[in-house]
Formats: C-alpha cells, sequence, structure tokens
C-alpha cells in the first residue's frame, strides 16, 4: 500500500502512533532508506492535528497528503479535521488501523466496525470523505486504492478503514488505475464564456480558494489586461491577486464593504474556484442574482448562477481563457480601493487585534506561508493584513474549527521547508496550541504568533451585542501564555509584547532574519474588541467594561 502511495506521488504522513495502526507506520518508515525522494512521517500531538497537518500540507503543495491513526478515539479524533477537508475540498487520505477481524464483534478492543452493536465508523467516515472503503481482505486493497486516489484527483478527501490482521497479510501487487490528474485534456472554454467577457462594460473577477491553489495570478493578470476587469476575492483567495491588479477588497463577513460596492455596479461576475459559500459569498447575493454570473471549478456552486463551468483544471481553462481574449485591451472601469470597516473601539485593556496585526504585516516576510486561525485573530487576518503579505494565506472557513490554523501552518512548514507565520488566538492555543512541541521536534520554520485576550473575544462580541441581559461566560482570568511557553520549552525563542510599537519592533526582529526554527510572539489584546465582522458592526452594541481582576 505504501509503495502504490509513493508511485502516486505522496510525500507526507502525518500521524498519532497506536497498536492498530503501528504497521502502517513500520511500513511508511521502512520505505524512506529505498526511495528517491523523501517520505516524510511526522508524528503529531492529537489527531485532530495530524490531520490539519496533512490539510494544511495538501492546500500549499497541491499534493495530497496522509493523515493516519489508529482505531477507537484516534480515528474519532480525526473526523473533524476531514470534516475540514471535506467541506474545503481538500485531498487527504486518512488511513485507519482497526481492530482484528477476529475481534469484531465479539468486544475486541477499539472494535468500531460492527454496528448498531459497535460504533459505525465506515458511516462516520462516509459523511466526512468523498469516498471510504473498509479493506476486509488482502485481495481488495488494489481495487479501494483506485477508489481512494481517484478521489484525491477529484479534490476530495477519501478514507481507508484497514484492520489489523489484513494489514500484516501477505498482499498480492496493489498497483491499480492511473490517476485522473495524468490523463485530463486541454479544458476546452464554452464559445459563449468568451462572448460573455467580450461583451461586458463593467466585468469583476472573484478569486477564490481554488484559484490561489492553482496560482492563477499570471492568467488573472492577462484577463484583467485584456478586458479591463477588477478584483476581488475570498478569504482564500487573497494570493492569487496579481501585484499591481486592480483590486476592490475581501468578500464575505470578514471582508471589504467595497467588494459589495463594486459588485453593485458590475454587469458582469467571473468566479474562479469559490462554491460562493456564505463566508464567501456575504453581501454579494443581490448583486450575484442582478448582474450575469459565471462560476467557473471543480464543483457546483452554493447559490444559482448564470452558467456553471466545471473542470477539474481551473489552472489550463483560465489560461485557455486569457489565450481566447489576448489581443483585447481596457482599462479598469473602476478605481475602487479596499475599504475597511471601522468599529467602535471600547476602553478596554491591552491593544486590539486590528492594531496588533497592522503592527506585524511589515514584518511578514514576501515569501513566508500565512496560516490565521478562527475568531478575532482570524477576521483581523482575512481584514487587516494587505493583499500581497506572505506568498500563501490559508483560513479554515470550511468548518471554522479553532486551532486548525496551528497544525495546518506546521504541516506545511514541515511538508514544504518554507518560512510559515501562524496567527492564533489563546482559545485555539489552548485547544491545539500543543502542536508548537511538533514543528519544535522536527525543527520547523514555524512563527506562532498567539493574540492573547484573556478571552473567546468573539463570543464576548456576540454576548454583549445579541444578549445584554445574561451574564457572560467566555472571559478568564489572565494567563502569561508567553512565560509557559518559556518554561516548557527553553530552547523556544519566544517573546512577547503588549502595545503596536512593541508588536512592530519585535515582529521585525522575530521575523526579520532568515527562515530558521520556531518560535513564538504572544500578544496580549483587548477582550472588548469588535472584530471586523459584518454582522457585530453595531454602534448600538451594549460593551460590559472589564472587571477589576481584568484591569
Amino acid at each position: 500500500m505504501v509503495d502504490r502511495l509513493y508511485e502516486y506521488g505522496i510525500r507526507s504522513v502525518f500521524g498519532v502512533h497506536g497498536a492498530n495502526s503501528e504497521d502502517i507506520f513500520a511500513a511508511a518508515l521502512r520505505s524512506e532508506p529505498r526511495r528517491e525522494g523523501d517520505l516524510t512521517v511526522t508524528v503529531a500531538k492529537h489527531e485532530f492535528g495530524a490531520g490539519a497537518m496533512a490539510d494544511g500540507a495538501a492546500r500549499i503543495t497541491g499534493i495530497p497528503s496522509v493523515v493516519l491513526t489508529t482505531s477507537g478515539g484516534g480515528a474519532m479524533n480525526a473526523v473533524a479535521a476531514l470534516a475540514e477537508s471535506y467541506e474545503s475540498r481538500v485531498p487527504v487520505l486518512a488511513l485507519i488501523g482497526c481492530a482484528a477481524r477476529p475481534g469484531e464483534g465479539r468486544g475486541g478492543f477499539q472494535d468500531m466496525l460492527t454496528p448498531p452493536g459497535t460504533v459505525d465508523a465506515l458511516g462516520v467516515f462516509q459523511a466526512v470523505t468523498g469516498y471510504a472503503a473498509r479493506i476486509t481482505a488482502p485481495e481488495l486493497l488494489g481495487p479501494a486504492l483506485d477508489g481512494a486516489l481517484a478521489t484525491l484527483d477529484r479534490g476530495l478527501p477519501a478514507a481507508l478503514l484497514i484492520p489489523k490482521d489484513v494489514q500484516t497479510a501477505p498482499a498480492p501487487d496493489p498497483s491499480g488505475a492511473p490517476a485522473l490528474a495524468g490523463t485530463r485534456s486541454v479544458p476546452v472554454v464554452p464559445a459563449a464564456v468568451v462572448d460573455l467577457l467580450r461583451g461586458a462594460q463593467r466585468p469583476l473577477i472573484l478569486l477564490g480558494e481554488g484559484a490561489s491553489r492553482a496560482g492563477l495570478a499570471k492568467a488573472v493578470c492577462d484577463l484583467v489586461a485584456a478586458t479591463g476587469a477588477v478584483v476581488a476575492t475570498t478569504p482564500n483567495g487573497r494570493d492569487a491577486c496579481p501585484p499591481n491588479a486592480p483590486f476592490v477588497g475581501v468578500t464575505g463577513v470578514m471582508g471589504h464593504p467595497s467588494s459589495a460596492a463594486v459588485a453593485a455596479d458590475a454587469d458582469l461576475i467571473l468566479v474562479l474556484g469559490s462554491r460562493l459559500s456564505a463566508t464567501d459569498r456575504a453581501g454579494l447575493d443581490p448583486h450575484l442574482g442582478r448582474a450575469t454570473t459565471v462560476s467557473v471549478g471543480a464543483d457546483a456552486p452554493l447559490r444559482p448562477v448564470d452558467s456553471d463551468v466545471r473542470t477539474l483544471d481551473l489552472a489550463g481553462w483560465t489560461a485557455a481563457l486569457a489565450a481566447e481574449l489576448a489581443g483585447c485591451a481596457a482599462p479598469p472601469w473602476s478605481d475602487a480601493q479596499p475599504t475597511l470597516l471601522q468599529p467602535r473601539q471600547p476602553d478596554g485593556v491591552g491593544t486590539t487585534c486590528a492594531d496588533a496585526t497592522d503592527a506585524l504585516a511589515a514584518a511578514i516576510p514576501p515569501d513566508a506561508l500565512v496560516f490565521a486561525d478562527a475568531g478575532n485573530a482570524g477576521a483581523a487576518a482575512i481584514h487587516r493584513l494587505p493583499i500581497g503579505t506572505g506568498a500563501r494565506f490559508v483560513v479554515a472557513l470550511g468548518m471554522g474549527g479553532m486551532g486548525y490554523g496551528i497544525a495546518g501552518g506546521i504541516g506545511a512548514a514541515i511538508a514544504t521547508g518554507s518560512h510559515t507565520v501562524i496567527i492564533a488566538g489563546d482559545g485555539a492555543f489552548y485547544m491545539h496550541g500543543m502542536e508548537i512541541h511538533t514543528a519544535i521536534e522536527y525543527d520547523a520554520p514555524v512563527t506562532l504568533v498567539v493574540l492573547n485576550n484573556d478571552a473567546h473575544g468573539m463570543c464576548v462580541t456576540r454576548e454583549n451585542a445579541f444578549f445584554p441581559g445574561v451574564e457572560g461566560v467566555n472571559r478568564f482570568r489572565h494567563t502569561d501564555i508567553g512565560a509557559g511557553l518559556r518554561a516548557m520549552f527553553p530552547g523556544l525563542d519566544v517573546r512577547s509584547a503588549s502595545d503596536p510599537a512593541a508588536v512592530a519592533a519585535t515582529a521585525a526582529d522575530l521575523l526579520g532574519s532568515a527562515p530558521r526554527g520556531p518560535s513564538a510572539l504572544v500578544i496580549d489584546t483587548d477582550p472588548l474588541e469588535i472584530p471586523p465582522f459584518a454582522p457585530l458592526i453595531q454602534d448600538h452594541a451594549p460593551m460590559a467594561p472589564p472587571t477589576q481582576e481584568q484591569k
């Protein structure tokens, strides 16, 4: 099985060791010395972290990765990460070691394959992947791998559940059908789409996460020059925007009001690589229904459009469209600039996530990977980081799970060796921040920035805005995260800052050198900050004053 996965192109395996997965771990480790090119096996602290690492590595490299877990709680811990991969269309293969067949249905330890007497693990994994199979005999390995790899080629996660005794049985040759990626034909652009672009007077190009993964910047630059289009991006499409393009803002609830204002004037909206989820399209719905809308990508959009074009090769399709329009030229039809939400900021404690992000932005190397987590930290990063900050930008909005950005960024750094800046809140840190230990063990070039407001900050704002008469539950006593990290990991370079000037100076020193091993920057922020999240920007929203202890 490992040979087949290597031949397919997989190079990264992330997991947590266990009795029912140890044979697969051993096979992966044995494969390393006989390969040209590394097969990297990384042991994480938690199976969610391992799954998010595989997801982050796959998003950045464009190559599917593996998450490997044992049965029982280990397998269940990976489900949330696979749900993010499924919703965000990331090709991750889960290899799940299971109890040996003789123990199935007979009380075997961690048996989870004989429902209703046990958990229905196959049903669970079928719910969060595009393909899941239970390999009950060695001769079923080849067909199961065919199904799994074909699913990865479609950009979806897959899962294989493999009993312990099947793992150790003699196996037939597992070679099978070639991967779909090697048989794609040159995309054909419908003539009707070309005519729409040629006839549009005010075209808007909206770039989604698929555009970022496909590296569309050059083709989009050609489209802008040919059509006079202006460009907006979804939160995860930021790095697909070409340098010096007529950029009008990020869309969605954490985006810029200018993007919706420009969409209101557009006569054609070309959506590249976004399924138009609520987090991508918030504020655009009235305009998507009015302007002619063309959606191009691997999946159907999540709202009606005028033209739905499906392709697994978004890069090739967009390049073909640009070639069809070559020779045309038009200046941008709008000179709009991104406009920021300006929420009223209360008199609380510490700086704001927004101010801290502004101070941090200038220090982030242009070739760094940037991963943002959920909550106030993610909202500030999406809204405040300038376009062009870092080589890639990722925020997990599929499930919106806290802690993904930490593990996903570490996985990307291990897989690529690229300097990776992770921006996360203290809530995310408490959930999965111990994956910094994984970064330390593998000497990954990661800088973890923790915005510590001693709260679940966005929940605090929602409490104050929507439930003013109910006692809040989302503010906590102060924790010195920096001191804790220094005590736990004496070799880790940990800095602390509490105001924008200190953030700017510290970040410049920490991030200004060549990529090195892991480091951390902890920034104290205000728990009463109103984040740049459109539904929460209400001037009348009452704010609870800080307690004496919090002061």
